[in-house]
C-alpha cells in the first residue's frame, strides 16, 4: 500500500473523469462477441452476458482502478492500437525472468478481472474462460508482447474475496491462431453489426 499511485485521468472542462476515447470500428470485444456468439457456446455467452451488467462491470472497473493503482511501474491503459484490430489493454508493465536464463525483461500485458466466483486454478483458467484467453493471446498480438498477467479477484471466497495472479505465456502457434481467428471473423464481425 506504500507504493500505491494516483492513477492518471482525463477531466472534462466541468471537472468530471473523461473516460479514454475509443476509436470507431471493429474492436478485439466486438470480434470476440461476434465469435462466441456465433459459435453459440452457453458458457462463452454467459461470459459475455455476465460483463455487461452494470453493477458488475462497476465492481470490475473500481477493482482494476484500485489494483492498478498498487503498481507504480505499469502503465495504465497504455492507448489503442489498431492492428490486428482495434485494442486498449488495462495495462502493461516489463516482467524481468520470466522464461530467460539470461535475466532479459519483456513486457506483459496487465488485466484485472473481477468475478462473482469462488477462487480459481490456472488450470480452470485456461480450460474455462475463452473470452479471457482470447482476449489477452489478441491483446499479444497488438503490442507485441507474449506474456499475459491476469489479477483475478474473486468475491464469493469466504470469509473474505481471494485476490490472486496468473502469469500465462502465448507460444507463436497460439498466437498465429488467434491471428488467423481474427482474419476469418473481421469482415463479418463488421457486416453484423460488432463495430463501434
Amino acid at each position: 500500500m506504500l507504493r500505491r499511485v494516483q492513477l492518471p485521468r482525463e477531466l472534462d472542462a466541468s471537472g468530471y473523469i473523461q473516460p479514454p476515447r475509443r476509436t470507431p470500428g471493429l474492436h478485439l470485444s466486438g470480434l470476440l462477441k461476434y465469435v462466441a456468439q456465433t459459435a453459440r457456446i452457453s458458457a462463452y455467452l454467459d461470459q459475455i452476458a455476465e460483463e455487461e451488467m452494470p453493477l458488475r462491470w462497476a465492481l470490475g472497473i473500481a477493482s482494476e482502478e484500485f489494483f492498478a493503482s498498487l503498481y507504480p511501474d505499469m502503465s495504465w491503459q497504455p492507448g489503442e492500437v489498431t492492428e490486428p484490430v482495434i485494442m486498449t489493454p488495462d495495462g502493461i508493465s516489463e516482467l524481468t525472468d520470466f522464461g530467460s536464463d539470461s535475466g532479459a525483461s519483456q513486457f506483459v500485458i496487465e488485466e484485472f478481472k473481477f468475478r462473482r466466483a469462488k477462487r480459481m486454478t490456472g488450470e480452470s483458467l485456461i480450460k474455462n474462460h475463452w473470452l479471457w484467453v482470447a482476449q489477452g493471446a489478441g491483446y499479444c498480438l497488438g503490442y507485441g508482447c507474449e506474456v499475459v498477467r491476469w489479477h483475478v479477484i474473486s468475491a464469493f471466497e469466504f470469509p473474505d474475496p481471494v485476490y490472486q495472479k496468473f502469469l500465462v505465456g502465448f507460444n507463436s502457434k497460439e498466437l498465429g491462431e488467434m491471428r488467423q481467428m481474427i482474419e476469418r471473423n473481421r469482415e463479418a464481425a463488421i457486416r453484423e453489426g460488432y463495430s463501434e
